[in-house]
């Protein structure tokens, strides 16, 4: 990949979407970054530039919304002309058994985890086809292959992604394009904390950096011969 490239991180305010960003934007990759945060978007579009690096998009953006997904993407396009890496990060978590989860809660979880990453590859997927290049990565988790108690709309969402990624891969195989999962285990996230700040406390120390994750990413991106079109990485915690 000696050209320059660009990549567009959903849910990069914070946690691993904002590593991932970081650690591309060093990697002198043209950057999109959103979130449904405009505070967190422009302290990371600051961070960015800190390091010398101006070729950032940051927007405020609901991934569950078409025409705010349709939005950031053609403003990507119209500046950078083509967007060659999608990683799709933005997910949300709730603690509730089955029978207390409420329609709303399972509703939001889908849409903003599953229907986000869908709709962001209905609309850039075209493009890299028409450009004969792409590297999706949709971030999954261990949760995506295990069922946890308590967190049942989180794990059907992830085992979604799962199975989107794996029918994706297989339509765009033609068209030089991967299509992959990362399911990390537990990671010391802000929504990590969110479910449960005590069991956090006492074991953030066992689990994985955000930037361990990017990282995982970053290699997933440049080493097509190990990362092939259609698998699933696990990256235990």
């Amino acid at each position: 990949m000696s050209n320059i490239y660009t990549a567009l991180v959903t849910g990069s305010g914070r946690g691993i979407g904002r590593e991932t960003a970081i650690l591309l934007s060093k990697k002198g990759f043209n950057l999109v970054v959103c979130s449904r945060s405009q505070n967190e978007i422009d302290s990371v579009v600051k961070e960015i530039k800190s390091f010398g690096n101006d070729k950032i998009i940051g927007r405020e953006c609901d991934v569950s919304v078409s025409s705010q997904v349709n939005a950031l993407v053609n403003d990507a396009l119209d500046i950078y002309g083509r967007i060659d890496v999608l990683i799709n990060n933005a997910g949300i978590s709730y603690v509730r058994k089955l029978i207390e989860t409420t329609e709303e809660q399972w509703d939001s979880t889908l849409e903003i985890n599953l229907k986000g990453s869908f709709l962001f590859c209905k609309a850039v997927v075209p493009h890299m086809m028409e450009h004969n290049y792409g590297v999706i990565i949709n971030v999954s988790s261990g949760a995506g292959k295990f069922g946890f108690e308590d967190i049942s709309a989180y794990c059907a969402s992830k085992f979604g992604m799962i199975g989107l990624t794996e029918s994706l891969a297989r339509e765009v195989a033609n068209y030089n394009i991967r299509a992959m999962t990362i399911c990390p285990g537990e990671v010391a996230t802000k929504m990590q904390k969110d479910i449960d700040a005590q069991y956090y406390e006492l074991n953030k120390h066992k689990m994985l950096h955000p930037r361990r994750v990017a990282e995982k990413i970053a290699d997933m991106i440049f080493s097509d011969k190990e990362y092939s079109n259609g698998v699933s990485v696990d990256l235990p915690s």
